[in-house]
């Protein structure tokens, strides 16, 4: 009996046990925020990547792209969330689309996503034009399950906070080069 328990530590001692798998179970996933070509995109891209940093993920910030692109990059996996606005989605998604109460718009915009996309709360921050009357609500589009529900709720302080004054003033700060995307996101997010 000794003999065999003996045969057993020696045979155990050899063996190494491999820990990355494990770490890459416990290491929280990588986020990639992405972002529209617009100031506002950016800003608000700049602000949702330091919430999510927050949270303890590791986040990567994306080179801005147009709409196409980055809806692309959302369906393979590239990217994982972008800021963009309710009414100029829904027309991406369903261009002969006619609404424009801001509630009926989101709804909408939720039936018309792809498989696999999703929007969470938006915020009353209004993305303003003089030529469209449509809602354009600041509003988070995601890919599908990626992020906890504690991120999502996270990401909902900009839903519940951000202003259309405030992103009007910080878009039109970048605009002018007084600032860049990053600071005035990470200055808004101070005052809070």
């Amino acid at each position: 009996m000794a003999a065999m328990s003996a045969a057993v530590v020696f045979a155990l001692a050899g063996c190494t046990v491999d820990n990355s798998r494990l770490d890459e179970a416990q290491a929280p996933a990588a986020i990639t925020v992405g972002s529209g070509e617009s100031a506002e995109s950016q800003v608000v891209s700049g602000i949702y990547a330091e919430i999510l940093r927050g949270t303890g993920s590791p986040v990567e910030e994306a080179a801005p792209v147009t709409r196409a692109e980055y809806v692309e990059e959302l369906g393979t996996a590239d990217t994982t969330l972008v800021p963009d606005f309710t009414g100029q989605l829904l027309h991406f998604f369903q261009p002969d689309s006619t609404l424009t109460d801001p509630d009926e718009v989101f709804e909408e915009l939720n039936r018309s996503l792809p498989e696999g996309f999703s929007v969470s709360d938006y915020s009353d921050a209004e993305l303003k034009t003089e030529a469209d009357t449509t809602a354009e609500n600041v509003v988070p589009l995601m890919r599908s399950g990626v992020l906890t529900e504690d991120q999502v709720k996270a990401l909902n302080v900009v839903a519940g906070e951000l202003t259309s004054a405030d992103l009007a003033s910080m878009a039109e700060r970048v605009r002018r080069g007084e600032t860049d995307p990053k600071r005035a996101a990470n200055e808004w997010l101070a005052a809070r």
